[in-house]
Formats: structure tokens, sequence, C-alpha cells
């Protein structure tokens, strides 16, 4: 069928050039407005953190439909992917953990108390309804507490505006892949809603790797008196998958089903000379796995309910975030049984311009939990403005990640066990990075980093690792260094290219040993082309190299993706379409060993908007 969408597309292309002939050709620079670094908007010239900033023209260029391929590309950030469309995937952020990463939609967070991390391919909305997606690079627990140690992915959706908006999305692909779309929007007055939904299915291209996924979201909003705003928003997931495993332990009729349900109510006012947000939040996730060949069937509820506040204020240019959360968790689970654990925490945060070209940033956040003890997490940063188009950055900042509910509390029938008596894992790190813009037409940063982290929670063997049980000890130290450059530059009016080199140095401090898949060298590329306004061609290229010297074998690869996206309007309708090849060369490889990546793929897909 996607054959025969490609021929729709090639005739929508030729036929569209004609409306599209008097479209405005003239271009913005703008300073892109970010949140994630300091928890209120600011330039991002102004950031004081490491931030990279994907955005929903970039999203449409790449042809991406998934999660982890909007963020394979981005500097410093590393997708870790098993198998094909549907599969687990997850995000390392300077050589991190997934679970030391955390993953937030519009500000909810998004990790599973139970596992810590979050499976990029189940995100709770489709990709087509992301405004943008910012990534901060490097401990943010000064902030946002645990999972934070790594950095935080902060998944923004669009906002619905006063013109009324519908998109209807299809896409087709090889092995019956399938995905449709579609949300509408709408800002009337006081009130404010969108509604969006979205069904993807794959036969895979490994024995048991087929799947299917379907989710709807809802955001409706208030706003009675003047800066004064209610917002709810829900999110609902429901995903099944074969799992096919390992290429040396293959299951024939493993299968995964998930059911997540998410919903958050905020509320936004001025109390006094501040800004006001409080939000509720609810959430439950339900995991069935059944594996006929080894008898098992585990079902894990977990549910969880939470609070937050934070105030913003300006005195005077000192700018002052003080805020609060708590979350309960319970997990009824046929490996841990019926268990609970809360949290909580303070923080505060504090900037100024100390002269018109220096500004200082400091923030300290305290955090409360029922099964360790408390955390402190402070953080320090100078952000120096050299030149007009010249940046210096330095930080230095605390984090930790508190062990997770299977880290705690699992039991499964081979007698491995968690350890209740485990402590949060804990690192400093370090930054300098320097900005410089290249006019309009361009900038390139370039930031070096150090990370030692201490108490890191791995799974051990009580006796032989073969014959008796396992269970989690804070025996891990790692000290991780690295340098990463960052690129982008208009050539002329219609082409664009960008690239990224992130060098990592991780390292066991105990054993000395190089720490598992983790890339020595990780390259990204890009070449886009606007011939005309309406028109981009786009290829993509990365390249991973290992260290040999590692106990566990990963092998490099270079893969490259092309994408051809055409804009058309025909009256009041805009139509999008695009043509993409994944993995154009056909190359052979596993990101995750054990784990092979699809061969070549033809994607197509249309997107109307009325």
């Amino acid at each position: 069928m996607y054959r025969s969408l490609i021929l729709v597309l090639l005739g929508l292309w030729v036929g569209g050039s004609v409306f599209a002939a008097d479209a405005d050709s003239s271009a913005v620079v703008i300073d892109e407005v970010v949140v994630t670094a300091t928890r209120m908007a600011e330039p991002l010239s102004k950031a004081s953190a490491s931030i990279a900033v994907v955005t929903a023209e970039e999203i449409a260029a790449r042809g991406a439909t998934r999660l982890d391929e909007v963020l394979q590309d981005v500097v410093g950030l590393h997708v870790v992917s098993s198998g094909p469309r549907g599969s687990l995937s997850s995000a390392s952020i300077r050589g991190s953990e997934a679970a030391q990463v955390l993953v937030l939609i519009d500000g909810v967070r998004l990790n599973s108390p139970q596992y810590g991390q979050f499976d990029l391919n189940q995100l709770p909305v489709a990709v087509n309804e992301i405004e943008r997606v910012e990534v901060l690079r490097g401990a943010a627990s000064a902030l946002y507490g645990s999972n934070a140690l790594g950095g935080v992915i902060n998944i923004i959706t669009r906002a619905p505006e006063e013109t009324p908006s519908t998109q209807v999305g299809w896409t087709e692909g090889e092995r019956d892949t399938r995905i449709v779309s579609g949300s509408t929007s709408r800002q009337a007055g006081d009130f404010r809603y969108r509604l969006g939904a979205e069904y993807q299915e794959s036969d895979g291209y490994r024995k048991n790797s087929d799947f299917d996924q379907y989710t709807i979201n809802g955001l409706f909003g208030y706003s009675p008196v003047e800066n004064v705003d209610i917002e709810l928003s829900a999110y609902h997931l429901d995903y099944e998958s074969g799992i096919p495993g390992s290429t040396s332990n293959p299951l024939s009729d493993a299968e995964q089903q998930d059911e997540r349900t998410i919903a958050s109510l905020k509320l936004q006012a001025p109390v006094g000379p501040a800004k006001v947000t409080t939000r509720a939040i609810y959430e439950h996730h339900r995991n069935d796995y059944k594996n006929p060949t080894y008898s098992e069937d585990d079902t894990h509820k977990v549910d969880t309910i939470g609070a937050e506040v934070q105030a913003e204020m300006d005195r005077d240019g000192h700018l002052f975030v003080l805020g609060g959360d708590y979350y309960s968790d319970e997990i009824d689970s046929t490996s841990i049984g019926d268990e609970d654990q809360e949290h909580g925490a303070v923080f505060g945060q504090y900037q100024v311009d100390l002269t018109p070209t220096l500004t200082l940033l400091l923030g300290l956040r305290y955090d409360i939990h029922s099964d360790f003890d408390n955390e402190l997490s402070p953080r320090a940063a100078l952000h120096a403005s050299l030149t007009d188009s010249t940046r210096l950055r330095l930080s230095a900042s605390k984090a930790f990640r508190a062990p997770t509910l299977n880290d705690l509390y699992w039991i499964d029938p081979y007698g491995n066990i968690g350890n209740p008596d485990l402590d949060p894992e804990t690192a400093w790190e370090y930054e300098v990075a320097l900005d410089q813009a290249l006019g309009e037409r361009g900038r390139v940063s370039l930031a070096g980093f150090l990370r030692d982290a201490e108490d890191l929670i791995q799974w051990q063997p009580t006796g032989h690792p073969w014959f008796d049980p396992w269970t989690p000890e804070n025996v891990g130290e790692a000290r991780i260094w690295g340098v990463e450059v960052d690129g982008k530059f208009d050539l002329c009016s219609f082409a664009t290219v960008g690239g990224n080199y992130t060098y990592l140095h991780p390292k066991d401090r105990d054993t000395d040993e190089y720490l598992l898949g983790k890339p020595r060298h990780e390259a990204h590329g890009f070449v886009a082309l606007t011939p005309f306004k309406e028109t981009t061609l786009r290829f993509d290229a990365r390249y991973l190299r290992y260290y040999p010297e590692a106990t566990r074998k990963d092998k490099d690869y270079f893969v490259a993706d092309l994408s051809l996206t055409h804009a058309i309007i025909f009256g009041d309708v805009a139509i999008d379409a695009t043509v993409s090849v994944k993995n154009l060369f056909d190359k052979d490889y596993e990101a995750n060993p054990g784990y092979p990546m699809p061969p070549r793929e033809l994607f197509a897909g249309l997107t109307a908007f009325f």
C-alpha cells in the first residue's frame, strides 16, 4: 500500500507547486525561549545549562514518527534501541544509565517508579503533536530531584491557537507498518482545548516482534480572569508487543502489554509579587508480561499521586524560583507484592545579573524519602557574555538517582531479591562551555564535562553467579568525562548543514574497566536542501565507535537516513507529504548487542491541516 501512497505524494508534489508559488520566502532569526534549565521561561541565549532544542519543523523535515528518531541526533545523547519499531528504546545523556535521565511531557514525569526509566517508544502522544523537545545535558537534581543525574528530556506539546486547527495523518511503511493520527485544537476567548489520538501497528522484521499501540490525549484550559489559568490534561496509552528476545536467547511466544493513564490539573495565578503554579497528578500503569516457554506470567500495577507547587518572582532583576513537591507510589505486583513509598522535596533557585554581561545562578534542593536518607542537591553556575556573539558557561552540580521499586523489593522464582537497604546513587558534575554565534547564519558550541559518581546500584551474585541468587548493592563508582561539539550553519538561502560530535571516556573507578555500552566517539551530521520553500530534502548520518578494550564487544556502525517533505495548499487545506528511507545503505548493525536493527525501510505519509 505504501507504494501507492508514494505515487499519490508525487502527484501532489507536482500539482501543489502552483499553489505555493506566492509563498513568502523571507526568514526570521529568533532567540528561542526555553523552560527546562531554570523551570521558568528564558531566552536560550541566557540559559546557564547546556540545552539542545528540537523543533516541530526539524521533526517534520526528518520524517520522524517515533520519539527515539527525534532524539537520536542530539549532541551528548545516545539512544539505545533493542530492535524494530515498538521495541524497548531508552536514552543515555553523557554516559548515564537510562534511569538517570528524567523524561517529562509538559512538565509531568514519565519515568516509571518501578523500573526507573522511560521507554521512548511508549510516548502517550503522536510525534506530530510535539511543538519542541528540550534536552538539558548534565546533572539537574537541584531543580528536578531523582532521575535527573544525567539530564532531562522535556517534551512540550502544541498549544491551542485562536484559529481552529485540525490535522489528520496517515503513514505506511515496510512490513505492514501503519500510523494513523488525528488532532483538533482551538482557543476561543477564555477557553481552549486540544484532542488527539494515534494508532500504530507493525508486523516487525524478526519473529515475534509485531506490535500495536494506540494513544489518546486531551487538554482543556480556562482563564476566568487575567493572569489566572486552569488547565486539565490527560494521556492514555495502550500497548501490546511480542518480545523476540536476543539473538542468543530468542523468545518465540513472549509478549508484553502496557496500559498507562496520566492526568494533571494545573492552576496558575498571581500571589502578591509571585506567579504561582500548582499541579495535582495521578498516574496508573499496568504491565503484563507472559512467557509460556519459561512459565512466566507477571502483572505489575503502579499507582502514583503527586502534588507540585512553584513560585516565580522578579524583584528588581533578582529572579527567584521556590517550590516543592510530594509523591506517593503504590505497587501491586506478582514479583514484588504490595509495597508503597513516599517522597517529597523543597527547592529554591536565585539568579541575578552581577554585571550587564555576567549572570550568577544558585540552586538548592532537599529531598526526603520514606526508604532512604535525605538528599541535598546544590548547583552553582556562571554565564558570561564575552562579546555580543560569544558566551561562556561554568557550572558545578550535585545529583542523585533513587533506587527503584524493583531495586528495593524485587522477588522472583529464581531467588533473586531486592535490597531495601539501598542508598541513592550520587554524582558531582562540572562543566565549562563556550557558545559562538556565527552572525545570523549559524552557531557553534563547545562543552567539556566531568562527572564523578558513587554508590552506583549494581545487581551482583550472592555466591556463584550461575547457581546463587542475585541482589543489588551500592558498589559502583564511575568517572565519566567528555567533550561535545555542536554546530549549524546556513550555507545559503536554500542549504543548511549541521552536525555534532561527542567524545566520551567512561570508566569504572574500581576496576578501571570501560563502562559497557558507552560509545567512545559518536558523530552526527545532516544536509538540508530547500530549493523551494515548500520542499525540503534532508540527508542524516551518524557514526558510533566503541571501546575495543571493553569487556562487552559493541560493534561500531554507520547509518544514514534520507527524507523528502513537500507542503502544498488547496484552498483552506494544507497538506504535508513525506517520503523517508531509514537505514539508507541497508547496513547490518546493532544499537544494543544481540538485538539487530531493521534493514532499509521505506515510509510514506500524508498529513492534512485544516
